[in-house]
């Protein structure tokens, strides 16, 4: 667990921003948390939605390449200038190149430079073996062919070595695998990087499974108090929901986590915390599903699930009677696909979605209430000649 000398990433995925506008990037082919300060700027005067359409064409015109050859990682809103940094691997043969560029306000965007001297990088322990990679479950299934499980199988396990990154009380919180066989790890380097971080491997109970599991890392997370404890939330694939008190999570220990719900078969993606009004709730999108709303209130007072307390013996997939399991809130209306998401206002996320109509990938604000979501994408009563609306909702 050391700081290395100045190096480029190899590739560029989790994001996340302290305060005062250092810019984290996770690493998973280097093993290693990167650290770059970035130009702090000046608040806008104000934080009006904003709409881009195609921004793949846009990033790759900015970066000189084919927006085919782009694969988008990551996302997170500068804190001060309120502009979205993405993380995007370009193909280039059968190697994908490290890029992360920023959108100005107005739709400008420009490449963030990863060779930049202004940096400091934290080399992960423990990290695993560049050869190893996943078992196929090819048979398991009667779609797709053999051939497409034994593909996703020959995935590096390194790949998954940096999942989430978020910065929290002068810390950077790394959520990802570690070379063990109890390889789900969260990790956490105080912040400037000094060369000392602690490990803790994370155990969860996964309630559809029906297993203690501590393989799969944390995919999404965030932090809030709870009961007067700082606490992690974590949400993980298939989509269990999961807290556990941050004082747990000490170097060499192994914690298990809290699994207070199951929201339901699919991979999470972004976490985002927000209030509406005078209610703290989570923004959770999910590879498999559409976004999750769920209020803290039902997080606090919720009771943890065991092998004891299991609603069923037999299966818990989607069409289960018992899923979604716990206070996991409710799945709201949202057109299309969020890729990554983050806070952008009070009033607003900032998205990257995929619209099944047209297949564009668009970078937008979508308002946190009452409905995250394009109503001109859809086709309703109030559409039609002479019939009016009852709801007006403006920005």
């Amino acid at each position: 667990m050391n700081t290395i000398d100045q190096v480029t990433p190899r590739s560029a995925g989790a994001l996340t921003f302290s305060p005062d506008g250092v810019l984290f990037v996770g690493d998973s082919k280097l093993g290693a948390v990167f650290a770059f300060e970035t130009d702090r700027g000046q608040a806008p005067a104000s934080l009006d939605p904003f709409l881009f359409e195609s921004i793949d064409e846009k990033i790759a015109a900015a970066l000189g390449v084919t927006a085919k050859s782009l694969v988008m990682n990551g996302m997170a809103v500068h804190p001060v200038t309120r502009e979205p940094y993405l993380s995007v691997g370009v193909r280039n043969g059968d190697r994908l190149e490290p890029a992360v560029v920023s959108v100005s306000l107005a739709g400008e965007v420009r490449p963030f430079d990863l060779s930049s001297s202004n940096v400091t990088v934290h080399q992960l322990s423990d990290v695993p073996d560049e050869g190893k990679t996943f078992k196929s479950r090819a048979g398991t299934f009667p779609m797709p062919p053999a051939s497409y499980f034994d593909e996703k199988a020959r995935t590096p396990l390194r790949s998954m070595t940096i999942v989430d990154l978020k910065f929290h009380t002068g810390e950077v919180f790394v959520a990802g695998v570690s070379n063990q066989e109890f390889s789900s790890t969260l990790r956490r380097i105080p912040s400037p990087f000094t060369g000392d971080a602690s490990e803790t491997q994370v155990e969860i109970y996964h309630l559809a499974h029906g297993m203690y599991e501590t393989r799969a890392p944390i995919r999404a997370m965030q932090f809030a108090t709870l009961d007067g404890e700082d606490t992690l939330i974590a949400a993980y694939a298939c989509s269990p929901l999961v807290t556990i008190p941050v004082a747990e999570l000490k170097h060499g220990a192994k914690a298990r986590g809290k699994t207070i719900g199951d929201m339901g078969n699919g991979q999470p993606i972004s976490m985002v915390a927000y209030r509406e009004g005078d209610e703290e709730k989570l923004f959770i999108t999910n590879l498999g599903r559409g976004p999750m709303v769920v209020p803290l209130s039902g997080i606090r007072s919720a009771e943890g699930f065991t092998p004891e307390n299991r609603p069923t013996q037999g299966p818990m997939l989607d069409q289960s009677p018992f899923m979604p399991a716990g206070p996991v809130g409710k799945q709201v209306l949202f057109v299309g696909s969020s890729l990554r998401a983050d806070l952008f206002s009070e009033r607003f996320f900032v998205s990257l979605t995929r619209y099944p109509d047209t297949g564009d990938l668009t970078l937008e604000t979508l308002m946190v209430a009452p409905l995250p979501a394009r109503l001109d994408k859809i086709w309703v009563e109030f559409d039609f000649p002479g019939v009016e609306s009852p709801h007006k909702v403006t920005a």
